[in-house]
């Protein structure tokens, strides 16, 4: 067989395999677990509307209850024993429409029946010690630390009263003018079971009710969601019922399965024909591959590492391996080369390196010989601004060059090279003429600095590192988002530290002496955002210096 038919047939199926085995999968496995997962989660669904539509009839239940309870009128009414106002407002209006409450019962703060209304059967044939756990369980409680009526909880539930079930609410008497007076008595409101499934089945396309639990009927249709009622005892009294009709589930699963063959067919059409085209161009491609690829080995020049193997021109892919295997070798042979010349270059970079931080740390070390009280000053604001610089870019999203960050927070002071050390190191006050000559040391390091083309970065970061966020600073007077972030930062971690150390002309502050003075001068001097972000680094500092000491004592 050619060579050609053999690469078709084999690229048809590859290319048509996969799709089988889909197909294959999805009908014995994907379909029966569609028509599991859709009856599950639309009963589901249904379920979880049902109890929120429950929930909604028992907040009206609710806000009824409250309105008539937590009134001020009503909590004087109860508090002086004036029976004609409780009745005309509990028991002579509340059964009626749109309240249509069947159990109504007032009770004062002792928990004894003031006043009654039963539609079904006498308040005496009623379980008194139901009742009473509910009522001393809703004036028992401390109503003080609710400062709004529509947070008061209440009591509420289903119930049953010999061979009747109700859904109640119990509600505290409150004085709504004063919220924080003791509990007066109490409101118990009921509404029996069908009334209050009556209020649900608004809500709902399909038939609900309620179903006893002695009762084992049950229509003949396979999807239904129940509702569990149970009692303050939590003993179940029945279910709330929503029975409904599995035919669109039936036609949404079949044109579920239509769609999924119509979608086979069209794919496996669709594979065959790009099988097909993809097997003839692959043919073309391989035959044309000896060919280019002995072209290809004909142009090697003299860079090649590795001298050339001989290649006969004749063709069928006895060459191709040979020509293979020489260009990986001359490709490991050019890599092996390369990582030689890498690892030079790591060794020129590091020893270049090195020679930079001892550029840098000399240029510190002939400031600290001018001014000794200013020794590991940079070392301690450059440390300080890293930690700074760090937070703001992971935790703010900042743009900041961090070694820039370091290199001038190192070299923020190299002006000072050019002031004179008495002026640096005079007890007294400065005049103004000598603080005139301190003040130009931010300009004279950017001077310094300008010389110098590695510096080209971080020059103008060691100019501003003495503005302030309001202008009043220097050399310029600029302010806001003028000065650059990474000077604001240093600004922070230069006043913190000089105010920590000890000076000619005064005794380093505490810590705390030298916050407090810097948090009055926030939004004046300082970044607000910047400075807080310097207060996490200062208390994660603390946090590290006593675990190493705790780490030390064991």
């Amino acid at each position: 067989m050619e060579l050609r038919i053999k690469i078709l047939i084999v690229t048809i199926l590859v290319g048509f395999l996969p799709t089988s085995i889909v197909a294959a999968y999805v009908m014995t496995n994907i379909i029966p677990q569609y028509e599991k997962i859709t009856y599950d989660y639309f009963v589901t669904q249904q379920e979880k509307s049902l109890e929120r539509i429950k929930a909604k009839v028992f907040e009206d239940m609710t806000n009824f209850a409250k309105e008539y309870a937590i009134w001020n009128e009503i909590y004087e009414a109860v508090l002086m024993g004036k029976l004609s106002t409780i009745e005309f407002y509990w028991t002579n209006w509340l059964y009626q429409k749109p309240y249509d409450f069947s159990i109504i019962v007032g009770f004062d703060k002792q928990g004894k029946i003031i006043c009654s209304y039963s539609k079904y059967q006498s308040i005496k044939d009623i379980n008194i010690n139901k009742l009473s756990k509910i009522v001393q369980k809703t004036i028992s409680k401390q109503y003080i630390i609710y400062k709004e009526v529509s947070l008061i909880p209440v009591e509420k539930g289903f119930i049953k009263f010999n061979d009747k079930i109700y859904a109640f609410v119990c509600c505290p008497v409150l004085d709504d003018k004063n919220l924080s007076r003791p509990v007066i008595g109490a409101l118990f409101l009921a509404r029996d079971i069908k009334n209050f499934v009556s209020l649900i089945q608004p809500y709902v396309v399909n038939n609900v009710y309620f179903q006893p639990k002695e009762s084992s009927t049950r229509p003949n249709r396979l999807l239904r969601n129940e509702i569990a009622i149970t009692d303050i005892d939590n003993n179940i009294l029945g279910s709330i019922v929503l029975d409904y009709d599995e035919k669109p589930l039936v036609l949404v699963k079949k044109h579920f399965e239509n769609l999924l063959i119509a979608m086979f067919m069209i794919l496996t059409i669709l594979t065959l024909l790009i099988s097909f085209i993809s097997g003839m161009y692959l043919t073309n491609r391989i035959l044309k591959l000896e060919e280019y690829a002995i072209g290809l080995f004909s142009r090697i020049n003299g860079e090649a590492t590795l001298p050339k193997p001989n290649v006969k021109k004749e063709g069928k892919f006895e060459n191709v391996e040979t020509i293979l295997t020489y260009f990986s070798n001359e490709i490991k042979s050019k890599i092996s080369l390369l990582k030689t010349q890498d690892d030079l270059l790591r060794e020129l970079f590091e020893k270049e390196r090195r020679n930079f931080e001892g550029a840098i740390k000399l240029l510190i070390s002939i400031i600290e010989m001018k001014d000794p009280y200013t020794k590991g000053h940079a070392e301690r604001v450059m440390q300080y601004s890293k930690k700074i610089g760090q937070k703001l870019v992971n935790q703010k999203g900042y743009k900041i060059n961090l070694f820039d960050l370091e290199i001038a927070a190192y070299l923020h002071d190299i002006g000072k090279i050019v002031v004179p050390e008495n002026i640096l190191n005079k007890r007294g006050k400065l005049t103004d003429e000598e603080y005139s000559i301190v003040k130009r040391h931010s300009l004279d390091g950017y001077n310094i600095l300008s010389n110098i083309e590695y510096f080209d970065s971080i020059k103008d970061i060691v100019l501003y590192h003495h503005e302030n966020l309001d202008g009043t600073g220097y050399p310029l007077g600029i302010n806001g988002d003028k000065i650059p972030v990474e000077s604001r930062i240093i600004a922070i971690a230069d006043v913190f530290d000089a105010l920590t150390t000890d000076r000619p002309y005064r005794k380093a502050f505490s810590e705390e002496e030298a916050l407090i003075m810097m948090k009055n001068d926030v939004g004046k001097k300082f970044d607000p955002e910047i400075f807080e972000v310097f207060l996490e680094v200062l208390a994660e500092e603390k946090i590290s210096n006593v675990e190493m000491k705790i780490d030390g004592q064991v």
